[in-house]
């Protein structure tokens, strides 16, 4: 059993080009504020980083797509012409999807900008929409490509923040972890050199399974048109693993936790953005 496997069957994969390819144009035109993320067999869409909907596959030829209540509720989505069947449980709402009740219509653009306008509401934090910065205005990039956000994985207790791949020379990659802090987050001074030492000492031991993933993820979002940088049609990763800290904002606070860090830590490689005029 791998350690990870965040890439679709053949199957599902060839199920989700044809049935939602007007998502997947949807979410290439918004410019990297949405995104399609591949998980085991199925996928998660996030708005600004923030959880949009789950996407399951079921048979023959169904869907589950979960999404909040508070997302969903009273939106032109929310009628029986657009689902199959509603499953409500706790916070989400279930809707079985088919090919009579069009996954297209239902996640259609004007529904989805909808599913947005509500999660514009809610009062995410501030790391979350740095980190949100750091994809989208890393887009299009031939030398670092940002593969996967929210990385867990069997044996992986915490959440890596963004896993990126950073390339060696021509279609060769190497694994990097980017762990976001705020320059005011207490973590900064040391917490965040523990992690990302196990995140990176996590890689390397499961370095087969983490290698064809992510080999297999590219392939695929390549195929769906989610990356068109770099050009390549498929890549190799290889050894060896790294990880940097990016800090963000809090410039003052940031400078003495970071002197911190580096002191307990020399070996870090640690980014520091500011916001000055």
């Amino acid at each position: 059993m791998p350690a990870i496997k965040r890439y679709l069957s053949d199957k599902n994969l060839n199920r989700f080009e044809t049935d939602f390819k007007n998502l997947i144009k949807i979410v290439k035109d918004s410019n990297g504020e949405l995104d399609i993320a591949i998980r085991d067999d199925y996928l998660n869409i996030y708005y600004k980083g923030n959880s949009l909907a789950k996407i399951s596959f079921g048979k023959p030829d169904k869907y589950k797509v979960a999404i909040h209540k508070k997302f969903f509720t009273d939106t032109a989505a929310d009628a029986t012409e657009f689902y199959e069947k509603a499953i409500e449980s706790n916070s989400y709402m279930t809707l079985i999807l088919s090919k009579e009740k069009s996954p297209r219509r239902f996640l259609q653009k004007k529904h989805i900008n909808q599913f947005c306008s509500r999660i514009k509401k809610v009062n995410y934090g501030e790391e979350i929409v740095f980190e949100q910065v750091l994809i989208t205005d890393n887009l299009e990039r031939d030398d670092l490509i940002i593969i996967d956000r929210q990385v867990m994985d069997k044996k992986l207790k915490k959440r890596m923040d963004l896993l990126a791949l950073k390339q060696v020379e021509a279609n060769r990659y190497c694994f990097l972890v980017i762990e976001v802090k705020l320059g005011n987050n207490p973590e900064l001074k040391s917490d965040v050199s523990m992690q990302l030492k196990g995140y990176v000492d996590h890689i390397k031991k499961h370095f087969t399974d983490y290698q064809k993933c992510y080999e297999k993820q590219y392939e695929q979002k390549r195929k769906m048109g989610l990356i068109n940088f770099p050009s390549f049609e498929s890549i190799k990763i290889e050894s060896p693993v790294k990880g940097i800290v990016v800090v963000g904002g809090y410039s003052k606070i940031a400078q003495n936790s970071i002197s911190v860090l580096k002191q307990q830590f020399p070996g870090i490689q640690v980014k520091q953005f500011e916001y000055k005029l």
